[in-house]
């Protein structure tokens, strides 16, 4: 009885999926079409580094999507602080200028770019509420929302709905894929 029942949920789950994928919008769906051993190799890993002993949970996935997007904003903003050569907390155009010569002729270019992108009103200074538009621009950038939207939908392959993802739940997964294949 209890696999009856749990072969009914799955046949619900990828009903539902494959509905979503027709129109467009399950993101789970489209990732496990288009390469499931990728999808089930980050979902194992992200698992083992986010879930606890019964698996990952959707606080889980919310801590990784935080710490993906904090260690991208952090690295924007890192950059940019290291061209406030005076400490003022604002990068002028000459302080990129003087950073510039000291760099890589790929870092220049990369740091023009981020310059010209975060100097929202084109003043040719870095205030901070810039450097914190471009610390944020780059950490959606890093992990934006479709993607987030992908790692909470594999909650979905939760066999046994107790709320958290375990890498055997993902690897049936995708064994039953294989097999409708």
């Amino acid at each position: 009885m209890v696999r009856i029942m749990a072969a009914l949920a799955l046949a619900m789950l990828f009903a539902a999926q494959g509905a979503f994928a027709e129109d467009g919008g399950d993101p789970l769906a489209e990732a496990m079409e288009r390469n499931p051993e990728r999808l089930a190799a980050r979902l194992v890993d992200l698992v083992a580094g986010f879930g606890g002993p019964a698996g990952l949970t959707a606080a889980g996935i919310e801590e990784h999507i935080a710490l993906e997007r904090a260690a991208a904003r952090a690295s924007a903003l890192r950059r940019l602080w290291a061209m406030d050569l005076d400490g003022d907390g604002t990068v002028l155009r000459a302080e990129l200028s003087v950073s510039q010569r000291a760099a890589s002729a790929r870092a220049r270019g990369r740091m023009e770019r981020q310059f010209a992108a975060a100097d929202l009103n084109r003043d040719g200074t870095l205030d901070g509420a810039e450097m914190a538009a471009e610390g944020q621009a780059a950490a959606l950038a890093a992990l934006d929302e479709g993607e987030a939207a992908l790692l909470r939908a594999s909650l979905r392959l939760d066999g046994d709905g107790d709320g958290a993802l375990t890498a055997v739940e993902v690897r049936a997964a995708l064994a039953r894929l294989d097999q409708e294949a």
